[in-house]
């Protein structure tokens, strides 16, 4: 019963992690995939000052990043196991405060061009 009660343990701490990673890294993703250009003058602004969030919250973002595996080892019959791991990274996420930042760029000259000033 213990090895059951392991096995779904790791599974939630998988499942938890799956969840937190893709919630980090899906901001940025959706910020970039935007058309500024169609946006109204209003909404335009919105997603100036969003960019300006995003790129602090990464800039500030000090915590590491998890991943969890498990895997099966031994030779099989009653002398095999299931293990699990955690391990911790600093990689990035795809979309970095830089690529934010080359987007906020485009942003400000399209305000420009409509003549508001952030």
């Amino acid at each position: 019963m213990t090895k059951t009660i392991r096995n779904i343990t790791i599974l939630l701490l998988i499942l938890t992690a799956l969840l937190f990673v893709l919630g980090c890294a899906g901001s940025s993703a959706e910020l970039l995939a935007e058309d500024y250009k169609a946006m109204n003058n209003e909404n335009l602004l919105r997603y100036y000052y969003t960019l300006n969030d995003e790129i602090e919250r990464q800039e500030k973002q000090s915590g590491p990043q998890f991943g969890i595996g498990i895997g099966g080892f031994g030779h099989g019959g009653h002398h095999g196991g299931v293990g699990g791991g955690v391990g911790v990274s600093t990689g990035e996420s795809g979309y970095t405060a830089d690529d934010l930042r080359a987007r906020r760029i485009d942003v400000r000259m399209e305000l420009k061009r409509r003549g508001i000033t952030p």
